[in-house]
């Protein structure tokens, strides 16, 4: 089973195609169908089915692909880990974002970063519990920066506390319930979750469940944080969003927050990730740099211990 095989194979997903995966591993195409038909054999299974169109995957071949791509994210990881111990700070650190850290704490953690390690690359992701398990499961992401409620988590996932977030209520500025002070008078509205119920997004029923009330109106899920203040100035839907979100997106001017006097829930944002993956040295350099910025706000920041 060689590793480069295991490679094309995910290329061989993102693209459908054998020959454009060869082109990504260095082989010719001859030399990479060669190499599949081997790990075949030694599977004694079926992994692609070759059309005219290009490559599908098996149901063998689906289920091997998880394995393949955990292979190849440790394999990186273990290369990375060792040159960094060596003092050699390349690779790539792999993460997601709430749009509350994405707002706050993340452009001073990154400049901090950077300034120290210029050559290791940063992938960042929109994402929000549940919807980015996947992904910290088959090594895709690193860890990801999520409100989460830590006793609802799986077990093969750890959550590390690292702030608190503030939530409020909008609406566009127009709306007859704009000035609502209970929630009991928004009981009738239509609401836009940012994430599928019970997901982190969906925060306004944990508020109408602490308020005695009964579940609210959902009138739609949207997962994108650029597009829900939008829907919100311009529709009558109510939604809950993190105070920075609520403050910074471009519909402020159009947008009103509701003035409840209801305890709101505080989210807390936690640091998710696999409890059996260890992190890269620079995986947890950058979490210092976020974690100190937790703390210390917006001061000028110095070298986290």
């Amino acid at each position: 089973m060689k590793f480069q095989t295991l490679q094309a194979l995910l290329h061989i997903e993102a693209l459908g195609s054998i020959r454009a995966a060869a082109q990504r591993v260095n082989l010719s195409q001859p030399a990479l169908t060669a190499a599949i038909q081997q790990l075949e054999e030694e599977l004694n299974a079926p992994l692609l089915v070759r059309t005219k169109q290009g490559a599908s995957f098996t149901e063998f071949g689906r289920a091997f692909l998880v394995r393949a791509r955990l292979m190849v994210e440790e394999s990186r990881r273990a290369r990375e880990e060792i040159e960094q111990l060596r003092g050699r700070w390349a690779g790539s650190v792999r993460f997601s974002t709430s749009p509350a850290v994405a707002l706050s704490l993340l452009p001073p953690a990154l400049q901090d970063f950077r300034r120290r390690h210029p050559d290791v690359q940063v992938e960042c992701r929109d994402g929000l519990y549940p919807g980015i398990t996947p992904a910290l499961r088959d090594g895709t992401l690193d860890f990801g920066l999520t409100p989460v409620h830590r006793q609802e988590i799986e077990p093969d996932l750890v959550a590390e506390p690292l702030l608190v977030t503030e939530i409020v209520i909008a609406c566009h500025r127009w709306h007859p319930l704009r000035q609502a002070t209970r929630l009991a008078e928004l009981a009738d509205c239509a609401w836009v979750y940012s994430s599928a119920p019970r997901g982190p997004g969906a925060i306004v029923e944990e508020a109408f469940a602490r308020s005695g009330l009964a579940p609210p109106r959902r009138g739609m899920t949207c997962e994108s944080f650029l597009a829900l203040p939008a829907i919100v100035a311009q529709s009558d839907f109510m939604a809950t969003l993190p105070r920075m979100v609520f403050e910074l997106n471009a519909f402020r001017a159009a947008l009103c927050e509701v003035p409840i006097e209801d305890e709101l829930p505080r989210p807390t944002v936690h640091v998710l990730r696999r409890h059996d993956l260890p992190l890269t040295p620079a995986a947890q350099d950058l979490i210092a740099w976020i974690r100190h910025h937790a703390q210390a706000g917006r001061e000028p920041a110095h070298a986290p211990d």
